[in-house]
């Protein structure tokens, strides 16, 4: 299995991750986030800056992330370690198009458009489907 097919499950099937980061004492926190684009440039999120998730990511640019999808039979996980980077709104339309969770966790336009994209430009990362038994490692970076 290559690296697209890989986020295109993440993008399409799983949709919202678990994030974990640390804060500025170095204790862990995790938290679901909407997967906005995800392909063989990296995983693509919003936060906005008011959120203790956007002041961690601030403080230190790794992160790992955890999503699963279940559908019949099938059990896929999809795990990632890597860097992150801000890239600004400039790119916000992208990440929000499609994306039905944002009229919840955003309900107004102006909270949206106070969103920052980041995006996780360098990793390692595990693909593993629970039922069949596939197993996959990956690596991307898009510096």
């Amino acid at each position: 299995m290559n690296i697209e097919t890989i986020m295109q499950i993440l993008q399409d099937q799983m949709k919202v991750a678990v994030f974990a980061t640390v804060d500025e004492d170095n204790k862990p926190h995790a938290r679901h986030a909407n997967i906005g684009v995800a392909n063989e440039n990296g995983v693509f999120f919003m936060t906005h800056p008011r959120t203790d998730f956007y002041k961690q990511l601030q403080h230190n640019q790794n992160v790992a992330l955890t999503a699963m999808s279940e559908e019949g039979y099938l059990i896929q996980v999809i795990r990632i370690e890597g860097q992150i980077r801000q890239i600004g709104k400039e790119h916000l339309q992208e990440v929000l198009k499609d994306n039905p969770y944002v009229q919840h966790v955003y309900p107004n336009e102006s909270d949206r458009q106070g969103a920052q994209v980041f995006q996780l430009y360098k990793g390692e990362g595990f693909y593993h489907s629970l039922t069949q038994g596939h197993r996959y490692v990956f690596s991307f970076d898009a510096e």
